[in-house]
C-alpha cells in the first residue's frame, strides 16, 4: 500500500520539466504511434513505458494525446509499484493536465496539477543553453490522485547551473549534451488509503540532467537521494 502512495510522482518526474519553450510537443515521439520507454535504478528507481496516440498539435507548445502505459517505481529497494497508466494528456503554456475514464463512458479529471516545470526530462530550449548560465529556485505542490486522501507533496528545487558540454553514451548514440545541476527536495507529508494513515518520507536530491539538444530532451537524469545514488534512463523512443 505504501508504494502505491507514489505513482503519481513517477508520472509527474517522467512528463516533464520546463517552460513552454521547445517543450513535450515538440520531443520525438509526439506522434501517433510514438513510444518512449524510461528505466531506473537506485534509492529512487523510476520507470516507464509509455505509448502516444491521438496526438493534436495546435502550435507552440499546445498539443494533447492519449497516453497509454505502465509506470514503475521503487523506494530504497522495495518491490516496485507498477500502475497502469490510460489518460488523456493536454498541454497548454507549459503546463500538463490529465483525464481519464470514469467508468460510465465520460472523462473524469485527474486530481492536482501535472506542471511541466517540475523535475522531468523535457525543459530546456535548445537554442538557449549556454555554460554557466543559471536558472532560477522554484517551489511546487503536487495533489495526490484522489483515491489517495493525502496532504500535498511540495517540491522545491534550487538554482541550476549549465555545465561545460560533454559527449556522453545514451540510448540512441554518443550525444553532446549539458550538463544541468540542482538540489531537489520533497518534503514528507502523509496519505490515508482506507483510512489507514502512511508516511511519505522526504526525499532530498543531488540532480544532474543531461540535456541533449540534438534530441530536444534530457536523455539521462542522475542523482544522489540520501546518499544513494539514482539514474533515470531513456532507453528507447520512437
Amino acid at each position: 500500500m505504501k508504494l502505491s502512495v507514489w505513482f503519481t510522482l513517477p508520472l509527474v518526474m517522467l512528463l516533464g520539466l520546463g517552460t513552454a519553450r521547445a517543450g513535450l510537443c515538440d520531443v520525438p515521439f509526439m506522434h501517433d504511434g510514438g513510444q518512449v520507454q524510461l528505466s531506473g535504478s537506485g534509492f529512487l528507481a523510476l520507470g516507464a513505458d509509455l505509448a502516444f496516440s491521438d496526438v493534436r498539435k495546435s502550435g507552440g507548445d499546445q498539443c494533447s494525446a492519449r497516453v497509454r502505459g505502465r509506470a514503475s517505481v521503487a523506494l530504497a529497494g522495495l518491490p516496485a509499484g507498477k500502475p497502469d497508466i490510460d489518460y488523456i494528456m493536454t498541454v497548454r503554456d507549459g503546463r500538463a493536465s490529465f483525464q481519464r475514464d470514469d467508468g460510465q463512458g465520460g472523462l473524469e479529471p485527474v486530481k492536482g496539477s501535472f506542471d511541466l516545470r517540475l523535475v522531468g526530462l523535457f525543459s530546456y530550449d535548445r537554442n538557449a543553453l549556454r555554460e554557466g548560465q543559471t536558472f532560477p529556485r522554484q517551489d511546487f505542490q503536487i495533489q495526490l490522485d484522489k483515491r489517495a486522501q493525502a496532504d500535498p507533496l511540495r517540491i522545491r528545487t534550487g538554482a541550476k547551473t549549465v555545465g561545460p558540454v560533454q559527449t556522453i553514451e545514451t540510448s540512441l548514440g554518443r550525444h553532446e549534451c549539458w550538463p544541468i545541476r540542482y538540489q531537489r527536495d520533497i518534503e514528507p507529508t502523509q496519505a490515508s488509503f482506507s483510512g489507514i494513515s502512511l508516511p511519505i518520507p522526504g526525499i532530498n536530491s543531488q540532480v544532474t540532467d543531461w540535456y541533449c539538444p540534438d534530441v530536444q530532451m534530457v536523455m539521462k537524469q542522475e542523482s544522489v537521494q540520501n546518499g544513494v545514488a539514482s539514474l533515470v534512463d531513456v532507453t528507447h523512443m520512437k
